[in-house]
C-alpha cells in the first residue's frame, strides 16, 4: 500500500509540473561522443564554475526518498525500510599545465551504510585526489586516490540513466560474508599510466588495494588494464582486467575481476551490455553478471531507462544465488540545473539465504 501511495504521489507531481513549465530544459540530452574518454585527460576540458584562471569547481546535490520491500526466505528476515538519503558532491578541478590536478569530496548527511545509495556512514569521505602530468597530447602519468576503470555505470548519479546502479552484488555478498567489500566503483591509491588518442585509449595501474586492503605490505598489491575503442561515432567497445594479490594470515589469496562492455549512442539513444566476471578466492566463491540497458531521451525534458541485469553468486559449499533484477526510471529536467528522477526496480533471487527485493525512488539532483 505504501509502495503505491508513493507512486501515485510522483505520477500527480511529475503531471502537475510539466503541465506548469512546458519550456523546460535538459541536463540529460543524449549526445554522440566522438571519441573515447579511457586514458584522457578530462580535467582540462570539464565544465564548471570558474574560480579564477586555473581553478573550477562542480557538483551536486543528491536527495533521495527510498522504499525498500525485501521478502527474505529466512523466516523473520523480511522487512519494509523507508530511507531518505542527503548528499552532495564538490569537485575542484586545478590547471598547472603540464600538471593538472582534481579532488573530489562527498558530503553524507544521513547515518545511512545503504549500498544503494553509495554512502559509507554520515559524514565526509575524500573520493579522490590525484595530480596528473601530462608528457605530451595523448600520453600521461596520473598518482594519487583515483577511480577504478573497470564498469560502464559512473560513480556519481548526475552520470548515471536511473536512480540506483545495476547490481546487486554488493548488498549479497554482505549477507552472505559480513564483508564491507564493494565490487565496482572503488576508489583506490596508485599511479596510473594512460594512453588516449581520442579513437584509442588504454590505462595500466598499480595499486595498494583495490577490494579488501589499502596499503603498500607484503603481497598486497594489485594491478589493472583497461583498453577502450571508439569503433564509429557513438559506439565505443571496451576491455578491462584488475587483480589483487591478499595476504591474509598464514594463507595468500586473491581477487579477480574481468569487465567488457559495448556502448552505441547515436544522439537522443543509448543501448549498452556489460559483462563481468569475478573469482572470489579469497572466499573461494565465484561470481558473474550481465547488464543489459536501454535509455532514449523523448524530448528535452523528459526520458525514460528500461535496465535488466542478471547475477549469478556461487558460493563454495553451498547453493548458488542467481538474481534477475528489472529497472524502470522516469528522468525530468525541471531545469537546467534540477532533475526529478523516478525508479521502480524489482529483483527474483533464487536463493536459500538471500530474499527477493522491491524498491520505489524518488530523487531530487541539483547540479553545480
Amino acid at each position: 500500500m505504501k509502495l503505491t501511495t508513493l507512486l501515485l504521489s510522483a505520477l500527480v507531481l511529475g503531471t502537475s509540473v510539466f503541465a506548469q513549465y512546458p519550456g523546460m530544459m535538459t541536463t540529460q540530452v543524449s549526445s554522440n561522443p566522438e571519441g573515447t574518454a579511457l586514458g584522457a585527460n578530462e580535467t582540462l576540458t570539464a565544465s564548471g564554475i570558474a574560480l579564477g584562471n586555473r581553478v573550477k569547481m562542480r557538483g551536486y546535490i543528491d536527495f533521495i526518498l527510498g522504499y525498500d520491500d525485501y521478502d527474505s526466505p529466512v523466516p523473520g528476515n523480511s522487512f519494509q525500510d523507508e530511507q531518505f538519503n542527503t548528499s552532495g558532491d564538490v569537485d575542484f578541478l586545478f590547471d598547472f599545465s603540464p600538471i593538472t590536478a582534481e579532488a573530489h569530496i562527498r558530503f553524507n548527511a544521513d547515518d545511512n551504510s545503504s549500498t544503494t545509495f553509495g554512502g559509507s556512514g554520515k559524514g565526509v569521505d575524500l573520493e579522490q585526489l590525484f595530480a596528473r602530468y601530462n608528457v605530451n597530447d595523448v600520453f600521461n602519468f596520473s598518482f594519487g586516490r583515483q577511480l577504478t576503470p573497470l564498469g560502464y555505470e559512473s560513480d556519481e548519479s548526475t552520470g548515471l540513466n536511473s536512480v540506483t546502479t545495476a547490481y546487486l552484488a554488493d548488498k549479497i555478498v554482505k549477507d552472505l560474508t559480513g564483508s564491507s567489500i564493494q565490487s565496482r566503483r572503488n576508489y583506490v591509491d596508485g599511479v596510473r599510466a594512460n594512453f588516449n588518442n581520442g579513437q584509442f585509449g588504454i590505462t595500466f595501474g598499480i595499486h595498494d588495494g583495490y577490494w579488501h586492503s589499502d596499503h603498500f605490505n607484503g603481497d598486497d598489491l594489485a594491478l589493472d588494464i583497461a583498453a577502450s575503442v571508439m569503433i564509429i561515432p557513438g559506439l565505443e567497445a571496451r576491455l578491462g582486467y584488475a587483480h589483487e594479490e591478499i595476504e591474509d594470515g598464514a594463507s595468500d589469496k586473491d581477487i579477480s575481476q574481468f569487465n567488457m562492455w559495448l556502448g552505441y549512442n547515436p544522439n537522443d539513444l543509448t543501448l549498452a551490455i556489460e559483462y563481468d566476471n569475478f573469482d572470489l578466492d579469497y572466499f573461494d566463491d565465484e561470481y558473474w553478471s550481465l547488464m543489459l540497458l536501454a535509455s532514449y531521451q523523448f524530448t528535452d525534458w523528459f526520458a525514460a531507462t528500461l535496465r535488466y541485469t542478471h547475477e549469478d553468486y556461487e558460493e563454495t559449499g553451498t547453493a548458488d544465488h542467481d538474481s534477475d533484477r528489472f529497472t524502470f526510471a522516469f528522468l525530468f529536467s525541471i531545469t537546467e540545473n534540477f532533475g526529478l528522477n523516478v525508479e521502480y526496480s524489482t529483483a527474483d533471487v533464487d536463493s536459500t539465504t538471500v530474499g527477493d527485493y522491491n524498491e520505489f525512488y524518488i530523487q531530487g539532483l541539483i547540479s553545480y
